[in-house]
């Protein structure tokens, strides 16, 4: 993964949400597919999670949960050190995060995993960051 200041080619962000692993992560590869443009120019990929304080999963998870998240988020930083990259941490409703970075960085595409959950607030939460991604 790529993560020089220069934008000569695609710049793409990778949205980590439940999947906090490199490997068997789809979306990830898709990423760093489109990083690899076919004039050979190699792009960039910013690998970001993203704490939303309003996400059910954290208000209403135990110190347990929370630390084994902690470890997880720490684990995939760790894994992209050693790969030359690095895990951008931010806080905040996605909604509101993700269009300042995307505008900060340049980002011209973004993956994440599909949520399966059905959970109603990640649907219109989805929902609305697509609708932005498409201003």
């Amino acid at each position: 993964m790529s993560l020089s200041t220069s934008n000569e080619g695609t710049v793409a962000m990778h949205w980590f949400r439940k999947g906090l692993r490199l490997h068997d992560n789809p979306a990830l590869l898709h990423a760093l597919s489109l990083a690899n443009d076919t004039d050979g120019r190699q792009g960039l990929v910013y690998p970001v999670y993203v704490v939303d304080p309003n996400c059910y999963a954290l208000i209403k998870c135990s110190v347990l949960r929370a630390r084994f998240l902690l470890e997880c988020i720490r684990d995939l930083d760790n894994s992209l050190r050693n790969r030359g990259s690095r895990l951008y941490v931010a806080t905040g409703d996605p909604r509101k995060v993700l269009p300042k970075l995307w505008e900060q960085w340049g980002v011209t595409h973004m993956t994440h995993e599909a949520d399966e959950t059905g959970e109603p607030y990640a649907v219109e939460r989805d929902a609305a960051i697509r609708d932005v991604a498409k201003e």
